[in-house]
């Protein structure tokens, strides 16, 4: 069977599947709310919080405008990521409780396409979905060409993402223990813009942390973040072939 037939076969599945689960729903509806709340409340809050004394302050030589990068890459470009993700990881959760991997190993379908359709959906809907949020939003932009790379790059973290609930989730209980720690590895971002470089780039060991960065640097014009953004995506490829092989395992047990 070849991988567009699995899409069409497996697709309206999924779809199906995804309109029953309210918490996946949810979820998705998630990107909407950062959007809107990230179009209309940082402008506003940028405004109050310099009426008021308190960005900038007398302690405190910084605007809030001056940090919409590094809100925009862990909001849009990471979180964007995150919940596509989960969304696909979730799902997995469902087909192990329901043994569905183990039947696909006895079907037609090459175990292979069944993955590469489970790893390459999220990456598919991430890029979608970063770009949309970060042209929603509309703070901090960078040139159309240099976001669709850089959400591509991002896209990665998300069948990464949708890998780690399917090994290490039993079930969705499990699954939702882990959202937690899944959402604050991402304050890597958060907390590596307020460093100097060059100790900032040890924060590329959390590789969607490279991503961020490429999207700093190319805000600011700088020529290297093409190279943050390949760092990026060669250590999360490296990530993603292990995780694929665990995956494998798990799936055979």
């Amino acid at each position: 069977m070849q991988l567009t037939q699995l899409v069409r076969t497996l697709g309206p599945t999924d779809l199906k599947l995804l309109g029953r689960d309210r918490f996946l729903l949810v979820l998705l509806g998630f990107i909407v709310y950062i959007g809107v709340l990230m179009r209309f409340g940082l402008p506003w809050l940028n405004t109050y919080l310099a009426a008021n004394g308190v960005l900038p302050s007398e302690t405190v030589a910084l605007h809030l405008s001056d940090v919409y990068p590094m809100l925009v890459a862990f909001f849009a470009i990471f979180d964007g990521a995150l919940i596509a993700g989960t969304v696909s990881g979730f799902m997995l959760i469902d087909e192990k409780d329901d043994r569905t991997l183990q039947a696909m190993l006895v079907t037609p379908v090459p175990f292979r396409q069944f993955v590469l359709y489970r790893v390459g959906v999220p990456a598919v809907m991430s890029v979608f979905i970063v770009t949309a949020l970060v042209l929603f939003i509309g703070q901090a932009l960078v040139p159309l060409w240099q976001l669709l790379l850089i959400a591509a790059g991002a896209s990665l973290a998300a069948p990464m993402v949708a890998l780690f609930y399917a090994i290490f989730s039993a079930n969705k209980v499990q699954g939702f223990a882990m959202a937690k720690f899944v959402g604050i590895a991402g304050w890597v971002i958060l907390v590596g813009w307020f460093i100097d470089e060059p100790w900032q780039w040890l924060f590329g060991l959390f590789p969607p942390f490279l991503v961020s960065k490429a999207y700093w640097l190319a805000f600011a014009g700088d020529a290297r973040w093409w190279l943050a953004l390949v760092a990026g995506i060669v250590l999360q490829l490296g990530m993603l072939w292990v995780m694929v092989r665990r995956f494998h395992a798990v799936a055979y047990r």
